[in-house]
C-alpha cells in the first residue's frame, strides 16, 4: 500500500477528490466519476439502479476506461448475494471483452484477470448469477483459446479455463446438473457452440493457408503450436464428440426451452464450418417433432419450434454458397409445410369432438360450430355447465333455487354472466318487473337486497320493542347508510318527533383500565404485530419525488411510517419495563442492522429528542447507541456501506462513538469502514470534528503500519491543498515531524559531542531552556534564515512520551503523514530539508533518507524540489546527491539538467554525484567532469561505479572519445588513468580492435604532448590484439618519429619496448629514425640487432653504407 499511490482507498466505492478540471462538462461525461456518483446512492434502490444505467451507457460510449476498473470491482461481485451492482460489473466484463473497440490484447488482459472470479460465480447456487456468467464464458472462450494454442500460460489459468469449460458443458449435456434449470441449460448450448467451432477445422483446410482466411478472430485447432498448453488431438476429438451430441439432443430433446437454442446455433456452424455443413443441414432437413409430440407438448410450443426450424432453414437457402443444397432444403421446407398444416387441421378437430363430447344436448348458451374456442375457454364451460348447469329461466322473476355458498366465488360470478349473456332483453326487462312488484307488495319471494339496486324505496319497518335500545355505532356504518338515516327522519311520525335518536348523541364510552400486565402485553403484541407486518412493507415501491415542487420531503417515506409508529411506541410509552423494551428493540436492530439501519436511526432519534423534552437529564440515547455499535462493530463486514449512512442520520454524535470508532480502525482487517466514518463526522458534523480529527491524526501515527498508513490516505487522499482541513493537517505533520529534532543520540555520536565542547560540559553548551523545552541555540538562526515558524509541540498517545525514545525505528512513525501532505503541498519540502541537518544523529538521518527516497520517485523532478537541490543547504551536500541521482534514473528533463550543470560549476560535488549524473551531460561538460569519475578509483569499491559511469558516457560519445579523453586527462594520477584504461579494455563488445586502432591513430595525431601512458596502450593493444600489429608499426610508429618521440624520456623507453615487442614488423619504421636514435634502440634492444641487420641487407641500394653506419661493418653476420 503506497502512501503516494492517486488511488482512494475506498477505492471502487468512494467518492474521489474533484480533480482540477477546464470544465465541469469533463467531470459530468466521465463515467467514472458516474459510477462513483451511483455508488454512493443508497444500495438496491431505483435511484442507484438509474445511476448504474447511465454509468453504463457513458462506458459503452467510452469503453478505454473498463480495462482499468472491471478488476477493482470483482472484489465486490464474487462473493456474497445478487446484487445491482454484481449484474452491472458482469454487463461491463461483457461489453469489454464483446461488442467494445477494445483492442484484441486488452479484451484478453481483461479476460485473465476477471476468470477467477467468473469461475467463483460459476460454482455458486444462483441460477441469475449463473446465467449472466456464461454467456461471458461464451465471449472469452475464443481469446482464451487462442493464448492457450499459442504459449503455456500459467498453470492456474490452465486449470481454470478446463474446469469452467467442464461444468457449463454439463450444464448443456447432463439433465441431472446442478443447478437444475432450463435457462441455464440453454444459454449453455451458446457456449458448446464455441467449443465445437474451436474444435472444428475452419474453411481453409490447408493450415499454410491459415493466414488467408476470412476472419481472422476466427480460432480452431489448427492454430495450435507445438509445446503449448493444449493437444491438437484431444481438442479435434472434443469438438467432433460435441457435434455429434448437438445433433443427438435435437432429435431427442422434447422440451421446446432447449430446441431453440439448440436449432439457432446451426446456421454458425454452418457458415463458420463449410466441411460439416453437409451433415448439418441433413439433420435440418430430416427433423421432425415427433419427440415433442410424444412428450405431450401443446400444439403452440409444436408450432413455436417448427417456425424456429422454418427461419433457420430459410436463412441458409438464402446464402449463396449453400447453393447446393438448395433442392434439400426446399423440399425439406414443403414437407414442413404440409406437417404444420395436417397439425393445425387435427387441432382444430379435436377441439370440435370435445365441445361435442361434453355438451350432448344444444342450447342457447353453446357456440357456433364455425368459432374457434381453445381447449382451456372450452374446458372452463364444460366445468361451468356441469357445476351449474345453467339453463335461461321463464322471465318470470322466480325460477328453480339453488344453493351456491358451497361454490367458488369465481365460478358463480361466471356463471350468472354467462346467463346474462344469453338471456335476451325483453327476457330481462320482464323479469326486473317481476321482481319490483314483489318487492313492493312484500312477497315471501321478494328479495330486499335488490330494492336499491332496481329504484324501489322499502317501506319503514317498526322496529321491534326489544330493539328499541340497541346503539348504533357511527364506525360501523358507510357514509350511504348516513344519508339513509337522515332522509328516514322526514318520514318519522309527528308524535316521534321529539324522541332523540341514539346515533345522533353517540359518545364513544371511555376504556376501562388495563392492569400493568395487560398494559405490558398489549404492548408487546403491538410491537411484534408492526415488526411483522410493517417489514412486509419494504417491497412496495418507493413514491416518485415531484422534483418540479418546493413542498417539504418527508425524512420518513409513506410506507416507512411503520417504523416511526414503532420507535415512538418503544419511546414516548412509559412501563415498568421500559429497558427491557428498549433491549428488546436493541437486539431486534444488531441481528440484521444491514436491513434495519433506517428504523434504527429513527428510533435512535425519537430517544433523543425524547430525552431533551424531560427536565431530567437521560443516557438512554447514548446507552442504547452504544449498545447496538458495541455489539455490530465486532462483525462488522470490511465493505460495509451502510455504517455511513447510520452515523449521519444521528442527531448527535457522543464522544463514546469517537472512541467506539477508533477501536474499531484499530482493527486491520475491518478499518477501513472506520477511518471512512470518522472521515465522514469530521466533513458533516462540526460539533464532533474536534474530536473527530484528533482522534483520526492520532491513528496517523499508530505504530503498526497497517493501521496508520489507510489513516494518512484517508485523510490527505481526501482533503486536497485546498481544503479547510489542510491548515490543521499541516500543523499536525511537522509538529510530529520536528519531534525527531529530540531524538536520541548514537553512543558516539554523543561522545564526539561532549569531547568537542571546549570544557562547556553537560548539555549547556549545546542546549537552551525555552518555554517548549529544550532545543539548540543555532534553533533561532536556523528558523530565521529559512523564515518558518518552530512547530508547535505535538502529543500522540501513539508516538514516544521520551525524546530519548524517538530512535532510528520510530522514524518512518514520525514522517509518514508529512511526506504523504507534501505529495500536496510541496512547500513542506523546505521544512524536511531545513530539518535533515539538524537531527541528533547519523542514524535517523540515514532512516529520515530512506523514508525520504519514495517520494522523491513519486515527486519527479519538481519546480520546487530543483529549486531546492539548486540551493541546497549545509549539510545535506549527501542528500541532495542522491535526490539527484535518483531523479535521473529514467532521464533527465532539460531543467534538471540546467540544475545539475549548475552544481558541477559552483559546487565541489562529490565524483559519485557525477558518475550518477554522467549520462544526463553533453560531450564537452563529460570530458571536463572525466577526471573526478576517474578519481572514484582510489577506493576499489568504485571501480563498478567507473565501469557504470563509462556505459553512460557512450551515450553522449564514441568509445575512440572516450579512449582519446582519458589519455588526456593530465589532473588524475598515473594509476587511475592506467586502471581507467583497463576498464575500457574490459569492456570487449565495446571496444573492439577497430575501434582501438582508431584510438590510436587519434592519439598519435594530438598536436599536444603525448600522453605518458600513451605507449603502454598501445604494448596493451599489440599483446591483446595480434592483428593489430602491422598497423601500429606501419601507421602509428612513423608517426611518433616524426613528433621526435626520442625527445620525451619516459615515452622514448616505451617506443624502444614497443619495437621489440613487434619486431620485425617495426624494423621499416625503425629506419626512419635518425642514426644516433637507431643506435640507441639497438644498443637497448641488443637482441634486434640480427634480424635489423638481415633487413638492412635484403633492402635494395645503400645496404653497406647503412650497415657500416650504424652497425660499423660492411657485412651482416652469415648465420
Amino acid at each position: 500500500m503506497s502512501l503516494y499511490s492517486e488511488d482512494d482507498l475506498g477505492g471502487y466505492f468512494l467518492p474521489d477528490d474533484p480533480a482540477p478540471s477546464s470544465s465541469s462538462t469533463s467531470t459530468l461525461g466521465d463515467p467514472l466519476h458516474t459510477l462513483t456518483s451511483a455508488l454512493a446512492l443508497p444500495s438496491e434502490s431505483t435511484a442507484q439502479q438509474e445511476g448504474l444505467n447511465d454509468a453504463a451507457r457513458k462506458f459503452e460510449e467510452n469503453p478505454s476506461k473498463l480495462p482499468e476498473l472491471v478488476p477493482q470491482l470483482l472484489g465486490l461481485i464474487s462473493e456474497g448475494d445478487d446484487t445491482m451492482l454484481r449484474f452491472w460489473t458482469l454487463d461491463m466484463i461483457a461489453l469489454a471483452v464483446g461488442r467494445s473497440g477494445l483492442k484484441l490484447d486488452v479484451k484478453l488482459t481483461v479476460a485473465q484477470q476477471c476468470l477467477e472470479a467468473l469461475c467463483k460465480l460459476l460454482n455458486s447456487n444462483s441460477i441469475t448469477t449463473i446465467k449472466a456468467v456464461i454467456p461471458i464464458f461464451s465471449t472469452i472462450y475464443p481469446l482464451l483459446f487462442r493464448l492457450l494454442a499459442t504459449s503455456r500460460p500459467q498453470p492456474e489459468i490452465v486449470e481454470m479455463f478446463n474446469t469452467s469449460k467442464m461444468r457449463i458443458l454439463t450444464f448443456a449435456l447432463d439433465p441431472n446438473a446442478q443447478p437444475n434449470n432450463i435457462g441455464i441449460r440453454a444459454v449453455s448450448w451458446k457456449f458448446l457452440q464455441k467449443v465445437v467451432l474451436a474444435g472444428t477445422r475452419a474453411a481453409g483446410a490447408d493450415p499454410r493457408l491459415q493466414h488467408r482466411a476470412t476472419n481472422p478472430n476466427d480460432v480452431n485447432f489448427t492454430m495450435i503450436q507445438p509445446d503449448c498448453a493444449l493437444n491438437v488431438n484431444e481438442v479435434e476429438e472434443e469438438g467432433s464428440a460435441l457435434l455429434t451430441q448437438l445433433v443427438t439432443h435435437l432429435y431427442s430433446l422434447s422440451d421446446p426451452a432447449l430446441l431453440h437454442p439448440i436449432i439457432s446455433t446451426l446456421p454458425i456452424l454452418c457458415k463458420s464450418r463449410p466441411l460439416i455443413a453437409d451433415a448439418l443441414i441433413s439433420s435440418m432437413t430430416l427433423w421432425t417433432p415427433s419427440a415433442l409430440g410424444a412428450a405431450g407438448r401443446q400444439p403452440m410450443e409444436i408450432r413455436a419450434v417448427e417456425k424456429t426450424m422454418r427461419l433457420v432453414m430459410t436463412h441458409l437457402l438464402r446464402h449463396p454458397p449453400f447453393a447446393n443444397f438448395a433442392a434439400r432444403l426446399n423440399e425439406a421446407l414443403l414437407r414442413q409445410k404440409q406437417r404444420m398444416e395436417s397439425a393445425f387441421a387435427t387441432e382444430v378437430s379435436m377441439r370440435r369432438e370435445m365441445r361435442k363430447a361434453k355438451t350432448p344436448g344444444k342450447h342457447a348458451m353453446e357456440v357456433n360450430d364455425n368459432e374457434a374456442e381453445s381447449s382451456e375457454q372450452a374446458q372452463k364451460r364444460a366445468r361451468l355447465q356441469g357445476e351449474l348447469r345453467v339453463q335461461p329461466g321463464s322471465g318470470s322473476g322466480k325460477g328453480p333455487e339453488f344453493d351456491v355458498t358451497n361454490l367458488p366465488v369465481e365460478s358463480v360470478i361466471e356463471a350468472v354472466m354467462q346467463g346474462l349473456d344469453v338471456a335476451p332483453l325483453e327476457l330481462l326487462n320482464h323479469a326486473f318487473d317481476n321482481a319490483r312488484e314483489a318487492i313492493v307488495g312484500g312477497t315471501s319471494d321478494s328479495h330486499l337486497l335488490l330494492a336499491s339496486v332496481l329504484g324501489v324505496g322499502i317501506a319503514k319497518v317498526e322496529p321491534k320493542e326489544e330493539e328499541s335500545d340497541e346503539v348504533l355505532n357511527p364506525l360501523d356504518m358507510d357514509l350511504d347508510d348516513d344519508d339513509l338515516l337522515l332522509e328516514g327522519d322526514d318520514e318519522l311520525p309527528a308524535e316521534e318527533e321529539d324522541i332523540p335518536l341514539t346515533f345522533t348523541s353517540f359518545t364513544l364510552p371511555p376504556p376501562e383500565p388495563l392492569d400493568p400486565e395487560d398494559k405490558v402485553y398489549v404492548l408487546s403484541t403491538t410491537l411484534q404485530r408492526i415488526w411483522t407486518t410493517g417489514a412486509d412493507l419494504s417491497t412496495l415501491p418507493d413514491a416518485q419525488d415531484d422534483v418540479d415542487t418546493d413542498a417539504i420531503k418527508l425524512a420518513v417515506k409513506p410506507k416507512e411510517m411503520w417504523m416511526l409508529l414503532l420507535a415512538r411506541l418503544a419511546t414516548r410509552v412509559k412501563g415498568e419495563n421500559d429497558e427491557e423494551r428498549r433491549k428488546a428493540v436493541a437486539d431486534f436492530v444488531v441481528d440484521d442492522f444491514v436491513n434495519r439501519s433506517k428504523f434504527a436511526s429513527i428510533w435512535l432519534s425519537e430517544e433523543w429528542y425524547n430525552s431533551k423534552i424531560h427536565k431530567s437529564p437521560s443516557t438512554t440515547y447514548t446507552d442504547n447507541l452504544l449498545s447496538i455499535l458495541t455489539a455490530y462493530l465486532p462483525k462488522i463486514d470490511a465493505k460495509d456501506k451502510t455504517l455511513f449512512a447510520f452515523i449521519n442520520g444521528l442527531p448527535e454524535i457522543p464522544s463514546q462513538l469517537t472512541q467506539l470508532l477508533e477501536d474499531l480502525c484499530q482493527d486491520t482487517d475491518r478499518n477501513l469502514v472506520g477511518f471512512l466514518a470518522l472521515r465522514d463526522i469530521i466533513e458533516t458534523r462540526p460539533p464532533a470534528r474536534q474530536l473527530a480529527l484528533d482522534t483520526l491524526l492520532g491513528l496517523c501515527t499508530h505504530p503498526e503500519r497497517k493501521v496508520r498508513v489507510p489513516a494518512i490516505i484517508t485523510t490527505v487522499r481526501k482533503w486536497g491543498p485546498d481544503s479547510p482541513m489542510m491548515p490543521k493537517l499541516v500543523e499536525y505533520a511537522l509538529g510530529v515531524l520536528w519531534r525527531l529534532k529530540n531524538g536520541k543520540k548514537s553512543e558516539d555520536e554523543g561522545e564526539a559531542e561532549n569531547g568537542n565542547d571546549n570544557g562547556g560540559g553537560g548539555e549547556d553548551g549545546v542546549k537552551i531552556k525555552t518555554e517548549d523545552g529544550l532545543k539548540p541555540k543555532d534553533e533561532d538562526i536556523t528558523m530565521m534564515e529559512v523564515g518558518m515558524d518552530i512547530p508547535k509541540p505535538i502529543t500522540s498517545k501513539f508516538l514516544p512520551s521520551s525524546p530519548s525514545e524517538i530512535t532510528a525505528e520510530t522514524v518512518q512513525q514520525h514522517v509518514e503523514l508529512c511526506f504523504a501532505l507534501t505529495k500536496r503541498k510541496q512547500e513542506l519540502l523546505d521544512s524536511i530539508f531545513t530539518l535533515y541537518p539538524l537531527l541528533p544523529s547519523s542514524g535517523i538521518q540515514d532512516a529520515l533518507e530512506a523514508q525520504l527516497i519514495p517520494l522523491i520517485q513519486s515527486l519527479g523532478p519538481t519546480e520546487k524540489l530543483l529549486d531546492i537541490l539548486k540551493s541546497y543547504k549545509k549539510g545535506t551536500e549527501g542528500l541532495s546527491m542522491r535526490i539527484i541521482g535518483i531523479l535521473t534514473q529514467n532521464g533527465s528533463s532539460p531543467a534538471l539538467v540546467g540544475v545539475i550543470k549548475s552544481l558541477l560549476s559552483e559546487k565541489d560535488v562529490d565524483g559519485k554525484f557525477v558518475a550518477s549524473v554522467v549520462g544526463d551531460l553533453d560531450r564537452a561538460e563529460i570530458e571536463k567532469q572525466l577526471p573526478r569519475i576517474v578519481s572514484l578509483l582510489a577506493n576499489p569499491d568504485d571501480k563498478d561505479l567507473v565501469r557504470t559511469a563509462f556505459a553512460s558516457m557512450l551515450g553522449k560519445m564514441t568509445p575512440a572519445d572516450l579512449m582519446v579523453a582519458i589519455h588526456q586527462d593530465e589532473s588524475s594520477q598515473l594509476r587511475y588513468t592506467i586502471e581507467a584504461i583497463g576498464i575500457c579494455f574490459s569492456m570487449t563488445t565495446v571496444f573492439r580492435s577497430d575501434i582501438l586502432a582508431n584510438s590510436m591513430s587519434r592519439i598519435a595525431d594530438l598536436p599536444t604532448q603525448l600522453p605518458v601512458v600513451f605507449l603502454r596502450t598501445i604494448i596493451q593493444v599489440v599483446t591483446t590484439y595480434k592483428s593489430l600489429i602491422p598497423f601500429v608499426a606501419n601507421h602509428v610508429l612513423p608517426k611518433l618519429i616524426s613528433q621526435k618521440i626520442w625527445e620525451n624520456k619516459p615515452i622514448w623507453d616505451g617506443f624502444i619496448r614497443l619495437v621489440k615487442l613487434i619486431s620485425p614488423a617495426s624494423f621499416g619504421s625503425l629506419l626512419q629514425l635518425p642514426k644516433e636514435q637507431l643506435k640507441e634502440v639497438v644498443q637497448k634492444q641488443p637482441s634486434i640487432k640480427n634480424g635489423l641487420k638481415t633487413f638492412v641487407m635484403n633492402k635494395p641500394g645503400g645496404n653497406k653504407q647503412v650497415l657500416a653506419e650504424i652497425f660499423g661493418e660492411e657485412t651482416p653476420a652469415r648465420e
